[in-house]
């Protein structure tokens, strides 16, 4: 696999990956948005983040990763309804764990096909 194949089927499972999330997140969440581009963004720029963080050999990038994500939804008990923010934070972490393992995933091409 050379750098451009690479490069598009990482497009391609990023456009998939925007659909799937589309699919799976609760209207409630959802906002009547059709496409939420603010998160598409953010979540290909996590996943740049944790992929060069991960083929340079710095594994902690994971523990940073995680405490800043944990960090930007901290909220007080009385700011939402418990059972949406419940749900919300599920969604939420789901959603993480996705995004870490297709970076890994990534990683892994990354390693057997192009280094």
């Amino acid at each position: 696999m050379d750098i451009l194949r690479f490069m598009v089927f990482i497009l391609s499972t990023e456009i998939l990956l925007s659909i799937f999330y589309y699919v799976i997140t609760p209207k409630t969440i959802r906002k009547n948005k059709i496409i939420d581009y603010k998160s598409i963004l953010k979540g290909i720029v996590e996943r740049i983040f944790l992929f060069v963080s991960l083929i340079n050999n710095y594994p902690h990038a994971l523990t940073l990763f995680g405490a800043l994500k944990l960090a930007t939804r901290l909220k007080r008990d009385d700011e939402q309804d418990k059972v949406k923010q419940s749900l919300y934070n599920d969604f939420y972490l789901v959603g993480n764990f996705i995004s870490v393992m297709i970076a890994i995933f990534y990683v892994f091409l990354y390693e057997k096909y192009i280094r």
